[in-house]
């Protein structure tokens, strides 16, 4: 028996000594490290910016057998680059830090396993922040507990303190957040989750008054170091609900459900990345707008590409901030860029929004968009237009609208803007979308199909499409090129004669392709059949008048009259009619309200007095067919919308 307790208490002895040797090996091993922690830190902070250095001092080191209390100090220093106003001073941190293999703390909390030290830190109440502890009521402004572990793994929590206070009228009332997370130093692995319940401000005293709160928000971090040097992995952001009011501007804002999220994804070769936008419903004094999304995504970047091109953007941009610009140095480096750029292209890259929409109870409009590039070949020696054709491999491109959608947020807004009643804000909002919907057949940037409008634009092998129209993409690019300002004339190109205008061509030129010089009743009927208008022919007093079936207009007769001239035989002029038989004669000041309202046609009431709407179309110069079909299109668009003014409208 006294041999069996004997045994017993030389396990426990020597189970104690060890613990106490490993704990005070540990605790050496804690203080010998941290200083070359302390200056790698130091290092990393140096190289932040330009403008200022950023230093962590130790203060004090206090090491007993089974813990240490240290005291740090984070200061801002600076240089001749440094703004005046940075401020001085020192915020001062406290650390108690426990030493492993069992810290008591540590274990408190259920870690079984041996760690290498649970380290309790906060900012420490110096004459330096007495006001921010004045707004925390004397609780530490942040306060962290971190598990280290021996092979480099750490897991923290970190408390930002609540502050909530008032001044002259204004208010801060802030919950707090916790940020949970956990940092792998063998593979620079970060992930993080934080909380924040509340944050309201109310600066409706201020000189820019306005009162904004924000609930409900979460951030998430989990990535890790790629083979590239790039960090890999999710980022997202989500807030339940925000509401801004500015009484100055009379805005009243509300957003239910924002999330924002970032992934970054890799293979042997490309880095991929993925952003995506999230709203729920959003409310604007107090008309719903409904809610939308937008998804960005960048495919096959070159991964050595991308890292030289960060690498080599924030050395300038350091260079910038420090004012030590060497221009042949920055040559090099802007070479560098164009070479990595060229690398990029090389991989074929794509750019793509899939999609942006935005949705309301009547409907939804949305956007595809995908751009795929290539590297062309001896950039130095194309034109800008030529680098764009031939970096560009293929667009694809689709816009839907709703137009029931683009209504209902019309007359919504007349309602609660303009005071408008439901009934007229609604016939404002058709009149408006009708107008909308004619000018995009107009100008060709979209076709009326059904309740939506929809535009639609392809690129690949050097040839445009816009809703069935080809462009060549030296025209395309040109344009383009032209607006921006980066299309500059060549030596061997001709400048254009003053006073020519560029649709007019010079005397004895052969006109483009497409374009008419006059109307030819061939032509025209073509057009009208390729619209689905059957058309009769009868002889005029001035040309051919093509009488249309009226269709969905609503007239009781729909002609288009040729005007031509008896010497030259050209008909330079269309004349588009419609006329309507109504049971009350249409009023003056209605027909007064609609040519206000409708530049592009007249109306009149006849010596029948009934109501007749016209249109001019003149080819003096050249008209392009597409143009003319559009203008056809257009009319039968407005005289739909004149056929209700004429027959809601009640005679006076």
């Amino acid at each position: 028996m006294k041999k069996s307790v004997a045994i017993t208490l030389g396990v426990v002895i020597v189970g104690a000594g060890s613990w106490i040797g490993a704990t005070w090996y540990t605790g050496k091993r804690i203080e010998e490290s941290s200083q070359r922690h302390l200056a790698e830190a130091n290092e990393k902070l140096a190289k932040l910016t330009p403008l200022f250095g950023l230093r962590i001092d130790q203060l004090k080191y206090d090491r007993s057998l089974f813990s240490t209390q240290a005291r740090y100090g984070l200061s801002l220093v600076k240089n001749d680059k440094s703004p005046d106003a940075m401020p001085a001073g020192m915020i001062e941190f406290d650390a108690v830090i426990e030493h492993g293999p069992f810290p008591k703390t540590a274990l408190s909390r259920g870690a079984i396993a041996p760690k290498l030290a649970f380290v309790h830190a906060e900012v420490a109440k110096t004459d330096n922040l007495k006001e921010v502890f004045a707004l925390t009521k004397d609780i530490s402004p942040l306060i962290s507990d971190a598990m280290v572990s021996y092979s480099g793994t750490t897991t923290s929590t970190a408390k930002i303190a609540p502050v909530s206070t008032a001044l002259q009228g204004n208010s801060i009332d802030f919950s707090g957040m916790v940020i949970t997370g956990s940092f792998d130093r063998t593979l620079r692995a970060v992930v993080a989750h934080g909380v924040m319940d509340k944050l309201a401000i109310d600066g409706s005293k201020s000189n820019d008054p306005v009162i904004m709160s924000i609930a409900g928000l979460t951030m998430d971090v989990n990535s890790r170091m790629g083979k590239f040097g790039v960090s890999m992995g999710d980022s997202d952001l989500k807030i339940k609900r925000i509401d801004v009011t500015r009484k100055g501007d009379d805005v009243k804002l509300s957003l239910d459900n924002f999330g924002y999220g970032v992934k970054l994804s890799e293979d042997d070769k490309s880095i991929n990345m993925q952003a995506a936008y999230q709203t729920g419903d959003i409310t604007v004094n107090d008309v719903p707008l409904g809610n939308g999304q937008a998804v960005i995504k960048l495919a096959k970047l070159d991964g050595q590409a991308v890292k030289q091109l960060s690498d080599t953007y924030n050395q300038l941009l350091r260079q910038y901030m420090a004012q030590t610009e060497d221009e042949g140095l920055k040559d090099e480096q802007f070479q560098a860029m164009l070479d990595s750029a060229g690398k990029l292209l090389a991989g074929n890259p794509s750019f793509s929004i899939d999609p942006i929409s935005w949705k309301t109870g009547k409907g939804e409009s949305k956007l595809n968009f995908t751009l795929d590039l290539a590297n062309p070949p001896d950039v130095k020696n194309l034109t800008p237009q030529e680098i764009a054709a031939k970096a560009i491999k293929r667009i694809d491109a689709t816009l839907i609208i709703s137009k029931p959608m683009v209504q209902d947020l019309v007359a919504q807004y007349a309602v609660k803007k303009e005071g408008l009643t439901p009934e007229k804000a609604a016939e404002d909002a058709d009149q408006t979308v009708r107008q909308m919907s004619g000018m995009a057949e107009m100008f060709n940037v979209g076709k009326n199909d059904g309740d939506n409008i929809v535009g639609k634009f392809t690129f690949a092998d050097g040839m445009g499409n816009l809703n069935g129209k080809e462009i060549p993409a030296d025209e395309l690019f040109s344009g383009l090129l032209g607006a921006a300002g980066m299309n500059s004339m060549g030596d061997d190109e001709e400048e254009s004669m003053p006073g020519m205008s560029e649709q007019e061509p010079a005397e004895g030129a052969t006109p483009a392709v497409g374009v008419m010089q006059d109307f030819s009743l061939d032509t025209v009927s073509a057009l009208l059949d390729d619209m689905g208008i059957t058309a009769n022919k009868q002889d005029g007093d001035e040309g051919p008048v093509l009488i249309l079936d009226p269709g969905t207009t609503g007239a009781s007769d729909l002609r288009l009259e040729f005007l031509c001239n008896d010497f030259t035989e050209k008909c330079l002029d269309l004349v588009m009619t419609a006329t309507y038989k109504t049971k009350k004669p249409m009023s003056l000041k209605t027909i007064n309200s609609w040519n206000q309202e409708y530049r592009w046609t007249r109306a009149y009431l006849d010596n029948k007095n009934q109501a007749v709407l016209q249109m001019d179309m003149n080819a003096e110069g050249g008209i392009g067919k597409d143009n003319l079909q559009i203008l056809l299109n257009t009319f039968i668009s407005i005289a739909e919308d004149f056929n209700e003014a004429a027959q809601a409208a009640p005679a006076k």
